[in-house]
């Protein structure tokens, strides 16, 4: 049995299955309990970006974690819109279930400081992107720095700007643009 999820324009999702040469197509909701315990049935369009993320990368994580998985999934921004503990407990089940005769590889791309973390991430399997002066991006393993130990705080040493990937933003030409305007609206 096939499973895929599809996305409307209007951002309602449905669940299509093949069973038997026979296509079935149903609509996703989703049910909350009020105070007083019954369920309220809610249309996606009303759920947080972070729920319809979350839903969004579902069927890549059930069929990652499938015995027979032999596929690559790439994925930008992996934790756009999620809370940091919901993307690394997905990240977390898709190792857990990651075994000797697993083929499926994850790549992706994140903003999440916290998922760098060596009791998550091994340092070969974490990099980062430096954006160069012409515009153009080198990527760097941690494995490849000779200060990241196993015992090191990646994410520390990150933030330090000790293994680059750090924004520059030049906020002083911005500055002093905006006091010249106001200083000449005001002669």
């Amino acid at each position: 049995m096939t499973v895929r999820w599809l996305t409307e324009p209007i951002n309602e999702r449905f669940l299509v299955t093949r069973k038997g040469g026979e296509l079935k197509a149903k609509k996703l909701v989703s049910f909350h309990r009020n105070i007083n315990g019954e369920d309220i049935k809610f249309e996606m369009q009303q759920e947080s970006d972070g729920t319809q993320r979350t839903i969004d990368l579902l069927p890549a994580f059930l069929e990652m974690a499938a015995a027979d998985s032999d596929r690559v999934f790439v994925i930008d921004e992996l934790d756009r819109s999620m809370h940091t503990l919901l993307t690394r407990r997905l990240l977390e089940g898709y190792l857990f279930a990651c075994g000797s005769k697993c083929r499926s590889q994850l790549l992706f791309t994140t903003h999440d400081v916290l998922l760098m973390d060596q009791d998550l991430l091994r340092r070969d399997e974490m990099w980062v992107a430096e954006r160069d002066r012409d515009g153009s991006s080198t990527l760097f393993s941690f494995s490849e720095y000779k200060a990241v130990r196993n015992d090191t705080d990646i994410r520390k040493s990150y933030l330090q700007g000790r293994l680059g990937g750090i924004p520059r933003i030049l906020m002083g030409a911005l500055c002093s643009n905006n006091e010249n305007k106001t200083a000449g609206d005001q002669s």
